[in-house]
């Protein structure tokens, strides 16, 4: 009479099931001895080994916790985009870098900060590629306003930074006026807004300036005889056709106007009629 067996939880191990049991154990068995017996003619070769690498290791831990992959790659290709005045020799003198460096040693904020500081340069990005290229996408300066002192000319980019252009090129922007140079750099911030929005307007700026009593920007143009006052802020598309509504709507009464006042919101005041021609 054969034993009858069970489980931990009281089933009963039918004869099949036993049997697959007894294989398993047998090939589990077999599984053991076979990996001993290569342990004892090979297996002790690899533990000798591991445990000098180990002892390497150990023994020369400072120079791997210094390890950098990195230091393995080296930088080779650079490629530049939206450079127009500025030659791809000037940029990568500015940038500090050159192909050929380490991977590990090109900082991509600390060259953006870098080429920021050159006047004909508006914005910068730079982004490393794997693995061993960089991109440079920048923005150049455009030439927003110019200012002369005797026979002197300083021509100013959007962000109020002289730039190395020529008087030629001075005479042909906006001039600010020598009292308002003080306040150069709000004054380009204006300019280069009007010129995004309204470019057909600040093609027609021939001179500006800061009117400290008023706390608005004046502007002159070339096509007409009054001024105009913008407010130190809040520069949009409606505050820049309100003029062009208001110079086209009252033709004859901003032929006699000295000045247009535009910095309430959606009004425009027109003030200091010539009496002269106040009667046609």
């Amino acid at each position: 009479m054969t034993e009858s067996r069970t489980t931990f939880w009281g089933r009963r191990i039918g004869y099949n099931e036993g049997k697959r049991k007894q294989a398993r154990a047998q090939k589990m068995k077999r599984g053991v001895k076979s990996v001993l017996r290569w342990f004892k003619r090979r297996g002790w070769i690899l533990s000798v080994l591991l445990i000098a690498a180990g002892v390497a290791l150990w023994t020369n831990r400072f120079y791997v916790q210094r390890f950098n992959p990195m230091d393995l790659r080296h930088l080779r290709y650079i490629d530049i985009e939206g450079n127009r005045m500025l030659s791809w020799e000037d940029i990568i003198q500015n940038a500090q870098v050159e192909p050929g460096m380490l991977m590990s040693e090109v900082y991509p904020d600390s060259i953006e900060k870098m080429l920021i500081q050159v006047p004909l340069i508006r914005s910068v990005h730079v982004k490393k590629h794997f693995p061993s290229s960089m991109s440079i996408t920048l923005e150049e300066s455009k030439a927003i306003a110019s200012f002369f002192d005797g026979g002197k000319a300083t021509v100013y980019s959007e962000r109020g930074i002289p730039l190395p252009l020529s008087k030629s090129t001075a005479l042909r922007l906006p001039i600010v006026e020598a009292e308002s140079v003080n306040e150069i750099k709000p004054i380009c911030k204006f300019l280069a807004e009007m010129q995004k929005v309204d470019p057909s307007q600040y093609a027609l700026v021939s001179q500006v300036g800061w009117s400290e009593k008023d706390r608005a920007f004046e502007v002159f143009f070339r096509d007409v005889e009054f001024h105009v006052l913008y407010p130190s802020a809040g520069w949009d598309a409606e505050l820049f056709s309100m003029y062009d509504m208001v110079k086209a709507g009252f033709p004859q009464d901003l032929r006699c106007a000295g000045e247009v006042d535009l910095r309430y919101a959606g009004f425009a005041y027109v003030r200091n009629f010539d009496k002269r021609c106040a009667n046609g």
